[in-house]
């Protein structure tokens, strides 16, 4: 029996790019679940809410309810938005992705992937000194997330930051005492099967709390949850080795933060084991991005 798939997506833009991302997955085996971040101009959300005119198997649903800023838990609730609304219907797996992200494979060959691979959670974990420093991130509070912002340039914010720390440390506080659970952490962005997904919207109140005034939760919320669960059992890849494959996408931060793909890496991708890849950008590269297209479309 052919399996169903939810892809759950974050934009914040309207993009050629994520035009093409949502005309790929456009297959009645698909649904399609779009957050568009609450910043964004009126303007562009008609253009992304357009894209349902572009569907003509799936099913499409956008929905605008958080402000999302970057290392910030609202990352965390537009994503469980996205779960809750999508385990409405009965999908088998529901895949994380970004408005930047395309898939690296056919829609019939990710299909056969996720069928030989049915029950399997597809989650990435850092490396192993990263998950000492996601513990060492957790024992205290950040409470200017969103007001430092991922580039950090406002000194103010960095002052005031490296302060609370100091002074959290030297009182030795430590937020995870009494909490029954470790922390993990790995990309965001992951595939999981319906099960494990119905287990993290039951259980997810266990966890919210331990991610108010944090710091690139996103990055943790999957893999701390999985690894204090029955799934860590059904992981795809289990090792902190900072596997990629473990994810199924191809993610370069060798070359970049990410890295944008550019026309020159086509078969690179092509020739990947993964099934998708962040990112993409047409203002870096249009061009990869119509050959990716044109390569995969059915």
């Amino acid at each position: 029996m052919m399996l169903k798939h939810a892809y759950l997506i974050l934009v914040h833009e309207y993009t050629l790019v994520l035009e093409r991302l949502v005309q790929l997955l456009d297959n009645e085996s698909n649904g399609i679940y779009i957050h568009i971040d609450k910043k964004t101009s009126d303007v562009e959300k008609k253009k992304i809410e357009g894209l349902r005119q572009m569907v003509k198997r799936s099913e499409l649903f956008v929905f605008c309810k958080y402000k999302v800023f970057w290392g910030t838990n609202s990352i965390i609730k537009a994503q469980k938005l996205l779960l809750t609304k999508s385990l409405i219907k009965k999908y088998d797996y529901y895949h994380f992705l970004s408005g930047a992200d395309l898939p690296v494979k056919r829609g019939d060959q990710i299909q056969k992937f996720f069928e030989e691979n049915c029950g399997r959670e597809f989650i990435h974990f850092g490396t192993r000194e990263y998950q000492q420093d996601i513990q060492q991130r957790y024992n205290v509070y950040h409470f200017f997330t969103r007001q430092l912002g991922r580039k950090r340039d406002k000194r103010f914010w960095v002052d005031v930051e490296t302060y609370s720390l100091a002074i959290q440390r030297r009182l030795h506080v430590d937020r995870t005492r009494k909490l029954k659970f470790s922390f993990f952490g790995g990309s965001n962005w992951c595939s999981i099967t319906r099960e494990f997904a119905i287990y993290v919207v039951k259980n997810y109140r266990k966890y919210e709390r331990a991610f108010y005034f944090s710091q690139i939760s996103d990055e943790a919320i999957w893999q701390t949850i999985v690894m204090d669960s029955p799934y860590r059992d059904n992981l795809y890849v289990d090792g902190f080795d900072n596997n990629y494959d473990a994810c199924v996408r191809y993610i370069d931060w060798d070359r970049g933060t990410p890295y944008i793909f550019q026309k020159e890496d086509l078969e690179d991708l092509i020739a990947s084991k993964c099934m998708f890849a962040r990112k993409f950008d047409e203002r870096c590269d249009a061009e990869i991005v119509e050959f990716m297209y044109k390569r995969l479309k059915e």
